[in-house]
């Protein structure tokens, strides 16, 4: 797709395509997709390639816990994934709602005390804290349509809705 396209011309064709996709996904042989991401830490350096699917990320700490800068930390990521996916499920949800931003922004917001995740007193919370999102539009959208929007980002978002409503994480251990 051209980048030269218009962010309520995108919305249109997203339209489109969201609509075939639950047609499929209204199949009998519709499943879950499967995520995975993997990280092999690079020797010397502590850098983490993060890989999904064909893509890669780089994930580092700064200097003061050993690292180079040369990525988002993971906290810093999770933010990013939080703010994307509130952005891709805004577009989803407006492309449903034939609402046509002209331009569309999400910050992502919150704080990290080290002093919990370093052990350092135990009184300090270990995840980050204090996250919050602001949506940024431009276009003939009105308060009504945005609230709406807002509401089903609250009750569709996947990322969001695993950081309100955590979902169990199972690990284990194995020898390389």
């Amino acid at each position: 797709m051209p980048a030269t396209w218009s962010l309520p011309a995108y919305l249109a064709r997203k339209r489109e395509l969201v609509e075939a996709y639950r047609a499929q996904l209204r199949g009998p042989d519709a499943s879950p997709t499967p995520l995975r991401a993997t990280v092999a830490v690079a020797a010397g350096s502590g850098v983490r390639p993060i890989r999904m699917r064909d893509h890669m990320v780089i994930s580092d700490a700064g200097a003061a816990l050993g690292g180079y800068g040369l990525g988002s930390s993971a906290p810093e990521l999770l933010l990013g994934a939080l703010a994307s996916c509130i952005a891709h499920s805004a577009l989803v949800i407006a492309a449903d709602h034939g609402v046509a931003f002209d331009q569309l922004e999400v910050e992502v917001t919150g704080q990290l005390d080290y002093r919990g995740t370093l052990g350092v007193t135990e009184d300090a919370p270990v995840p980050p804290t204090d996250l919050a999102y602001t949506l940024r539009f431009a276009g003939p959208v009105s308060d009504e349509e945005v609230a709406a929007i807002q509401a089903d980002i609250a009750r569709l978002c996947p990322v969001l809705l695993a950081l309100t409503r955590p979902t169990s994480v199972t690990g284990r251990a194995e020898r390389l």
